[in-house]
């Protein structure tokens, strides 16, 4: 799976989160990290588009909604012809949001400070995609990054990396064989700490085979419960 992460932030030098957004997927061949500017090719953009499997829309959030460079670049690059009518270029893509704001997390509920969801005010994005015949992924929110203590940091790396490169979804299994797979990387990589990182591997599938265990238990006891 090849990924695309378009990134729409107006000021990117002065940005804090876009660096270690970079960062954090620079040692995945499968991820392209591509900052807009104002001045761009539509050919090219669009080239580029057809190139991957899931698309990422990153940006701050302005106002309740995108910056307008993201506005611009998509009122330019997806034209009707290219991502509907005949054509739908991008139908069966993902299409998915990373958006970073400066305020709690817990204010974007009802009946609190920002009184809705960061769902419900991306929801055009949603449209967006349902037109286009795309898959739309979960919305990966991030609040008052510059607050976050290094543990959560961490947490937010692993959790983006999953965003942008996991090929299943965002169930346990899935980000269990995602971590499978980059901790035997790792292991082929530093031979040094092997016996280390095969340990946590260790770990890993075990509390899966765990879990399925559970999982099928759960089946045969509701299955009598049916009966």
């Amino acid at each position: 799976m090849q990924t695309l992460i378009i990134v729409a932030h107006p000021e990117l030098a002065r940005s804090n989160t876009q660096p270690f957004f970079k960062a954090a997927t620079e040692n995945f061949s499968n991820v392209t990290w591509h900052p807009l500017a104002t001045d761009f090719n539509v050919e090219q953009e669009q080239s580029l588009l057809l190139q991957n499997d899931r698309i990422i829309l990153e940006f701050p959030l302005y106002w309740y909604s995108a910056p307008a460079l993201l506005k611009q670049w998509m009122d330019t690059v997806m034209t009707t012809k290219f991502a509907a009518g005949h054509q739908y270029a991008l139908e069966g893509k993902e299409l998915g949001i990373v958006v970073s704001t400066g305020d709690n997390g817990n204010a974007f509920q009802a009946g609190a400070a920002e009184k809705f969801t960061i769902s419900e005010l991306m929801r055009p994005f949603e449209a967006f995609a349902n037109k286009t015949k795309m898959m739309y992924l979960p919305i990966l929110a991030v609040h008052q990054f510059l607050y976050l203590e290094p543990d959560a940091q961490q947490r937010l790396l692993v959790a983006y990396q999953q965003y942008t490169t996991n090929v299943g979804g965002g169930h346990f299994k899935d980000q269990a064989a995602w971590f499978e797979a980059e901790l035997q990387k790792r292991i082929d990589q530093h031979p040094s700490h092997s016996e280390q990182l095969q340990q946590i591997l260790f770990t890993i599938k075990e509390r899966q085979d765990e879990l399925d265990d559970l999982q099928w238990n759960l089946i045969e006891m509701k299955k009598e419960e049916d009966v």
